[in-house]
């Protein structure tokens, strides 16, 4: 007990010692601060209630005025209309006044009347006219007589308080009165003073107020106040409950104050108009304005609503208890700290201690680190190095002699090819605020030699955000980059080594299973069916090992061109039909969006094949796998969905992953190697879409995509195997009966009504054969015969005229080639026997040049294409190059790695010699977007599985008699 008295009075002692003497300084001026701030505030507060009331009461005076001013507007347009005619009914009168939605536009105001001004001689006739429009019982009133009486004659809305006052007479009451003739002798408007309304029949009594707009007879003089008496008409008029017009006007402004409206500036009782608090406020105004209003003036007092003040001076009591305690917070902080004093010092020597040792660390890191450091100062473009980062480059350690000093001097060690670049990064990164950096790039050794190097940097800025200085670390990337060099090495030793003897050894394999070579021993047929599977899965893993890894390192080029997306899907479903009859599953186009989207067209076939192939895999015998193309706003969405298993929940997370498969056993059983979805979703992305998928576990899967769509006005229809027809015919029944009759017969038909029709459909696809009318809505089908004979696309395709006209389009087409005329009416069995032979005597096979060295390779091609085109062998460019001298070709097959040369010199002769010969380039190693721009399609050997090849073939050589000479 007695110990803790003694603490508490040293205490005591130590806070009123001299020592202490700073910290009662500091709490007189904290106190002192405190006060001023305080007063300061509340005068503040003070003048922001007053400059807020003010402007209050300006925004309401607008308000008032604005709407009498609008009040008028409507008395103008009712004057207007009696002006412009003669006679105005009561229903023309109703009728302006609905359209002016008085009660819901301008609150307030109780009604809208014209008061017609009557001679005393006038009254009996004009009494007796408003008995006959239907008021047996209307007055002039008050009664009584007086030289000059004005009656109102209209007034709406003709409900409720407004009917008491028809047919009062205004003139009657003296204040009315004087504001009347004010308006009548002036021309303008005018406001009565204070009155009591006729239509003060029920509920509590408001003050009144009524507007008045003169109205003259026509053509009558009106230059002097004696002259405009005596032309008056009568007054158009506005009565108004002063509360009601002053709710309607104000609404919630007045929240935040009271105020009062009077007619005279004296606060009599007798002359108050309105008041917001209901009755006369008895306190000295704090705001006034003087309103003038159409011959009257209203003067306006403004008050401080109860509580206005309060929260106006809200927090100056919290303000001054703040400022006590931190004064005194302050007090006892300064107190502590001044007697504290050297425990202070001492941590401060602690923590000096540990700050030099963490320095000595951070330079040890450094000093031992492998990658150098530097810094430039961005103002001053001065640049340090440490010593480690110039003897990466073969300097001493302190660099070359005034190289630190010299401004921007550190441009000089990045390669020339490599300083554009540098400097548009480092631009980059300092003006977009950015804080990290990396440059990949090469700096030049003493020696003249290069050093690739990666550059990581920190931009240091102010609070401004201006770069003050940069620093960062150097990275040898020697090491790095040549592992780099022989990976890509291995890469195209792979590519070529491997996909040239696989695709030769797939190839032979496919011939011998399929029998094209002979009966295979049933013996032997389930070896080689092993054989041919397991080098087409090996195949399509070097094909996805090396696609994988050129997306990875961003070397994959995309020749993105507009495209049909119809004419991608239908070759899809063409390339991929055989791999899912193997399979029994049915391959269906269900529907196709009219687009074009911005595609490299190989690149899309390969994720297709990859969708279709694992759909097909996953989907029961028997089974359907559809593609359909729908439009989603700006994007297109191709989805692919299987009556598989669907897919289990746990795997959805990694389904885009590479090497990932449901489970271990999925790639024995289903074959594959887990990289192709991995590889779709990196070509989609890069050809600027998206993907993903939808699956119910037990329901199937349905893979998607979305690209970007580009507007087309129409696409093909989807073919499904059969041979198409264009039958072109503009008589319905006609063209329903011929379409009947050769779909029956196992044909595809599509139809067309003109010449315009046929046109666009040849554009879209080019048929097996013709059926034409001659005589169409927009010209003759012999214009059609001769437009097709003449372009070498169409110059053999078999035309059949049926038509009614046919000795006449013999004459006209006399010498060009058709192969059949039938009259109508039709001869079915002579005209499916006329298409039957038209389509057996298609012109014989093209001839393919096939520039490959490779002997097992040609052989394997010519076997498995020799239904469709002669294949004719030269193993080097020379070669190619003297039987192009002496020979006609429909097509150039092309390898790109031959013993004489590249490939690609011989494209570029070609280009200019032989301009329309289309070539293909069938080679290991892919080419980039520019070399493909040369080319009319390109096949890499291992992506060869036959139907590929077959089609691309079907494509290049349509039109098969034609000969590039």
């Amino acid at each position: 007990m007695n110990d803790n008295i003694t603490l508490r009075l040293q205490l005591l002692g130590q806070l009123f010692s001299h020592k202490n003497l700073l910290a009662w300084g500091v709490l007189a001026l904290a106190l002192g601060a405190t006060l001023l701030a305080w007063d300061s505030l509340r005068q503040s507060q003070s003048a922001s209630a007053s400059r807020q009331l003010e402007l209050l009461a300006d925004e309401i005076s607008e308000a008032i005025i604005q709407r009498m001013h609008n009040q008028e507007s409507i008395l103008l347009g009712g004057a207007a209309l009696l002006d412009a005619n003669k006679e105005v009914s009561r229903d023309d009168w109703r009728t302006y006044a609905r359209r002016l939605n008085l009660e819901e536009r301008y609150p307030g105001i109780q009604g809208l009347g014209f008061s017609q001004v009557l001679p005393a001689e006038q009254l009996h006739a004009f009494e007796t006219e408003m008995r006959a429009e239907g008021y047996p019982n209307f007055r002039v009133r008050p009664l009584g007589e007086r030289t000059l009486y004005s009656a109102i004659r209209y007034i709406e809305p003709f409900t409720r308080r407004n009917l008491v006052a028809f047919g009062f007479d205004m003139l009657s009451e003296p204040v009315r009165q004087a504001a009347m003739l004010s308006a009548a002798r002036s021309g303008q408007s005018r406001l009565s003073g204070r009155v009591t309304l006729v239509q003060e029949t029920n509920g509590k009594v408001q003050p009144g107020l009524l507007l008045f707009t003169p109205v003259y007879r026509h053509n009558q003089p009106l230059d002097t106040p004696e002259q405009r008496l005596a032309a008056l008409r009568g007054f158009v008029y506005s009565p108004y409950r002063a509360h009601d017009l002053m709710d309607g006007i104000l609404g919630a402004r007045q929240r935040d104050l009271e105020f009062e409206v009077y007619a005279a500036p004296d606060t009599a009782a007798a002359d108050l108009l309105y008041s917001s608090a209901g009755n006369a406020i008895d306190t000295p105004a704090d705001a006034q304005r003087k309103l003038e209003l159409f011959g009257q003036r209203w003067y306006l007092n403004f008050h401080y609503a109860p509580g206005f003040l309060d929260a106006a001076h809200r927090g100056e009591g919290s303000l001054l208890a703040l400022g006590v305690c931190i004064s005194l917070l302050l007090f006892f902080l300064i107190s502590s700290l001044s007697l504290r004093r050297e425990q202070v010092q001492q941590l401060a020597e602690r923590i000096t201690e540990q700050l030099h040792r963490s320095e000595e660390r951070l330079a040890l890191a450094l000093k031992g680190g492998n990658d150098g450091w530097w810094d430039i100062e961005v103002k001053a473009g001065s640049f340090f190095a440490s010593a480690h980062g110039w003897q990466m480059l073969g300097y001493p350690e302190q660099g070359p002699p005034g190289f630190a000093d010299a401004p921007w001097a550190w441009e000089k060690l990045v390669h020339p090819d490599d300083l554009p670049a540098t400097r548009a990064r480092l631009k980059h990164a300092l003006s977009t605020g950015a804080s990290n950096f990396t440059i990949d790039c090469r700096l030049l050794r003493v020696d003249g030699s290069e050093l690739p190097v990666l550059l990581r940097g920190y931009i240091q800025r102010d609070d401004k955000g201006y770069p003050l200085r940069i620093t960062g670390t150097i990275m040898d990337q020697s090491e790095a980059k040549r592992i780099e060099r022989l990976k890509s090495e291995f890469v195209s030793t792979v590519s070529h080594e491997l996909r040239t003897p696989l695709t030769a050894i797939a190839g032979s394999l496919g011939l011998i299973n399929g029998g094209a070579l002979g009966t295979v021993p049933e013996s032997m047929r389930t070896m080689l069916g092993i054989a041919q599977a397991n080098s087409q899965r090996l195949s399509h893993l070097i094909n996805d090992l090396l696609d994988m890894d050129k997306l990875e390192a961003g070397k994959m080029q995309f020749d993105l061109q507009p495209c049909s997306l119809a004419a991608q899907l239908q070759e899809a479903l063409d390339s991929n039909q055989a791999y899912a009859d193997r399979h029994q599953v049915k391959l269906r186009l269900l529907d196709c969006v009219a687009v074009r989207v911005r595609i490299d067209a190989m690149r899309l076939q390969q994720v297709l094949a990859n969708f279709i192939s694992n759909a097909v895999k996953y989907s029961p015998p028997d089974g359907e796998v559809c593609l359909r193309a729908e439009s989603h706003g700006a994007r297109v969405r191709v989805e692919v969905s299987d009556q598989g298993q669907g897919i289990a929940a746990e795997f959805r997370q990694r389904i885009f992953s590479k090497f990932s498969q449901a489970d271990a056993s999925d790639s024995r059983s289903k074959g594959g190697t887990g990289l192709g979805l991995a590889i779709s979703k990196e070509l989609i992305e890069r050809m600027g879409g998206q993907i993903g998928f939808d699956s119910v576990e037990g329901q199937g899967a349905c893979f998607w995509f979305e690209l970007p769509a580009l507007a087309e006005a129409a696409l093909p229809a989807a073919s499904d195997g059969r041979r198409s027809l264009l039958v072109v015919e503009d008589e319905p029944e006609i063209a329903n009966l011929l379409r009947q009759l050769l779909e029956n017969a196992g044909y595809r038909v599509r139809l067309a009504h003109s010449l315009g029709e046929a046109r666009a459909r040849l554009r879209e696809e080019i048929p097996a054969a013709i059926s034409l009318d001659l005589r169409l809505p927009d010209g003759d089908g012999m214009q059609l015969v001769q437009e097709l004979r003449a372009d070498a696309r169409y110059r053999k395709l078999p035309i059949l005229v049926v038509s009614a006209a046919c000795e006449e389009g013999r004459l006209a087409l006399d010498g060009v080639p058709a192969l059949d005329w039938l009259s109508k009416p039709i001869d079915p069995q002579r005209l499916l026997a006329s298409l039957a032979q038209a389509l057996q005597n298609l012109p014989q096979s093209p001839r393919v040049l096939h520039v490959e060295d490779d002997h097992d390779l040609r052989l394997v091609v010519a076997e498995q294409a020799r239904e469709l085109a002669e294949f004719v062998p030269a193993d080097s460019l020379a070669e190619a190059r003297r039987l192009l001298a002496e020979q006609p070709f429909d097509l150039v097959l092309l390898d790109l790695g031959l013993p004489d040369g590249n490939g690609l010199e011989l494209l570029d002769e070609l280009q200019q010699q032989r301009p329309g010969l289309p070539v293909a380039v069938l080679s290991a190693s892919e080419m980039d977007g520019h070399e493909l721009a040369g080319v009319s399609a390109a096949l890499a050997k291992s992506r060869n599985d036959g139907q590929h090849f077959l089609h691309m073939l079907n494509r290049l050589l349509p039109a098969k008699e034609t000969r590039h000479d």
